[in-house]
């Protein structure tokens, strides 16, 4: 019965997506669904910079660096992916951000969930075409076209999810760059050396599971390291979005899909 007042609760009340990511019940779905992405993001960016011309799928501020160094080396090639790779995951984030937080701004749970489960629906379908594009093409490494190509499906798909991502607007959670996590992690180990940990509450409130992040990430990485040109090389973050994907729809149901 307590079970079922909370759901009717949720049903009936508005929120904030970051009030949202706050609440007990719901905080526990959303934490399962950024480790998933996490994963994700370290899997794509390894697979990228081994297989598609030694640039990143979802880490921007390596790619930033390439495009220095591409303009001090004058070297065209590594500037156009960096570029391309860059351009792609900013227009991925923004149309995320579009569907995410098209008004209201305030939403139940479930009309939340909805949003959430089209989002990634997007990328999913981003993924999809990259692992067709991947197994129609023959020779890879010498496919400079194909390799563009993929990179940009992947580099799109890495910025919607990573919408999704910093849509609970959780301090220093990004689960495509791990740079801001370290900061974050650090913070907290420096504060409470010096007696200031004090829990936060509310809507400003840390994530806990900050520290698995990096984790997840390295996972991902370690992943491909260990099937590396095998058939999950270019599939496994399609099973990982589907995975995502079906566990949001497990949570709203098929009914109540808006």
């Amino acid at each position: 019965m307590k079970i079922k007042k909370n759901n009717d609760r949720n049903e009936t009340n508005v929120f904030t997506l970051r009030e949202l990511a706050r609440e007990p019940n719901e905080g526990k779905h959303i934490s399962v669904l950024i480790l998933l992405l996490t994963m994700n993001a370290g899997w794509t960016d390894l697979v990228a910079y081994l297989f598609l011309s030694k640039v990143f799928a979802s880490f921007m501020t390596g790619n930033i660096l390439f495009i220095g160094l591409a303009f001090a080396q004058a070297n065209f090639g590594l500037l156009e992916r960096a570029a391309i790779a860059l351009l792609l995951n900013f227009v991925g984030v923004t149309i995320g951000a579009l569907i995410i937080h098209r008004a209201p701004l305030r939403r139940t749970t479930r009309r939340w969930r909805n949003r959430i489960m089209i989002t990634l629906l997007i990328e999913w379908i981003f993924l999809l075409a990259f692992a067709f594009v991947w197994f129609m093409t023959s020779n890879l490494t010498q496919q400079n076209t194909a390799q563009i190509v993929l990179l940009g499906l992947a580099a799109f798909g890495m910025g919607i999810q990573g919408a999704v991502v910093i849509a609970f607007e959780f301090p220093g959670v990004v689960a495509n760059a791990m740079t801001g996590v370290v900061l974050v992690l650090g913070q907290r180990v420096g504060k409470g050396i010096a007696g200031r940990g004090v829990a936060q509450t509310g809507p400003v409130g840390e994530w806990r599971w900050t520290f698995l992040l990096p984790v997840l990430y390295a996972l991902g990485a370690v992943a491909v390291g260990l099937t590396s040109a095998s058939l999950l090389t270019p599939i496994f973050p399609l099973i990982i979005s589907t995975i995502a994907i079906v566990y949001v729809l497990s949570k709203v149901g098929v009914d109540k899909i808006g």
